[in-house]
């Protein structure tokens, strides 16, 4: 011990004096002399292995009890998704579909009489355009096109976060 007053010492005066290399070598012989150097157990090594190894069994296990409550709530959810929105959606794309086929005919009959009775262009697309908005006055057809561009418009965003399109990428 009577060399850490010394080395103590002779670590400050090269610390103070800016020499790095010889402060260092200093600084070590200060900590070795100062804090000793106790060797690792053998049962210290074997209680911190077997430690580490029942934790990763325990976080193995967890993650597969996680993967399977997951997977089957998925399995699950699914199956229900499935079967209460199968008729939402026959009904929604029959009603869809109808609507469909009464414009088109809707658009055949006006355009065959339009033409039958002489009439010009200008006619013909204006009764395009009533049978259009006809079509879209229907409550179930608005609501539709709102849900598709909600959804559009998610769509969009979560792209745009995704890619990471921010104004700090452009400069």
């Amino acid at each position: 011990m009577s060399e850490v007053p010394g080395s103590y010492q002779r670590w400050r005066d090269a610390d103070e004096s800016g020499r790095d290399d010889d402060a260092d070598w200093a600084f070590k012989t200060v900590f070795r002399t100062v804090v000793p150097a106790e060797p690792i157990t053998a049962d210290f090594t074997r209680r911190t292995m077997e430690a580490l190894a029942a934790a990763a069994a325990r976080d193995a296990r967890r993650a597969r009890y996680t993967r399977t409550a997951v997977v089957s709530g998925a399995v699950v959810g699914s199956a229900a998704a499935l079967y209460f929105g199968t008729g939402w959606a026959v009904s929604f794309l029959s009603s869809v579909f109808v609507g469909f086929l009464n414009l088109v005919i809707a658009v055949i009959v006006r355009g065959a009489g339009a033409v039958g009775t002489g009439s010009g262009v200008w006619t013909v697309l204006e009764s395009l355009g009533r049978a259009a908005a006809a079509f879209v006055a229907d409550p179930k057809v608005t609501v539709a096109i709102f849900a598709i561009q909600a959804i559009a418009i998610g769509a969009l965003v979560a792209l745009r976060r995704l890619l990471g399109s921010d104004r700090e990428s452009f400069e």
